[in-house]
């Protein structure tokens, strides 16, 4: 503990923090219509394990050990077992990437037609759609690679981004002119 300022231990205060499925139990637990302070209050989904790191006691060795045996597991016999599982992620994965290119889409669009250009994002929020799309995009790419065989399968990142665009740009069109009738 030499050098440190805190001389605590610190490991007695470390806690799991906010869980999703906790908060989700105590809902389910508060009947049909909860409140907190007489706000109403609902679940909330995730797609995403709880949390954001994961222990390993053998360091960064046995990370890429652990790394390296699930893939291998993706190479043996089971793989028939295993194509229902990762077609279920491709179709999550698109899906998600999709949603992220609509919503950055329309803000570019809503913010070029009715802002002149002025960003209606917080540069948090605009810092944190961007790491997440380009997080996701890496997620994507590592699946094609190390996942996908045939490069028919593949889920084209390029298309999707081009597909997406061009629909919310319509979209927008569309409900802009209905406004306006």
């Amino acid at each position: 503990m030499r050098g440190r300022k805190v001389k605590a231990n610190l490991k007695s205060r470390v806690s799991a923090g906010f869980l999703t499925a906790s908060w989700n139990a105590w809902i389910d637990a508060q009947g049909e219509k909860p409140t907190m302070a007489e706000v109403p209050v609902h679940r909330l989904e995730y797609w995403l394990e709880e949390q954001d790191y994961m222990l390993c006691l053998d360091g960064v060795e046995g990370q890429l050990k652990r790394r390296e045996s699930l893939l291998n597991v993706m190479d043996n016999a089971r793989l028939e077992q295993m194509n229902g599982e990762a077609d279920f992620w491709k179709q999550m994965a698109g899906a998600s990437l999709t949603n992220l290119y609509a919503f950055r889409q329309a803000v570019i669009t809503i913010r070029q037609r009715y802002f002149d250009g002025i960003e209606l994002l917080f540069p948090d929020s605009d810092r944190s759609l961007a790491d997440l799309t380009k997080h996701t995009e890496e997620l994507i790419t590592s699946f094609n690679d190390q996942i996908i065989k045939k490069s028919e399968d593949k889920i084209n990142i390029q298309a999707l981004r081009q597909d997406t665009d061009k629909v919310v740009i319509e979209r927008v069109s569309y409900i802009v002119d209905l406004s306006k009738s």
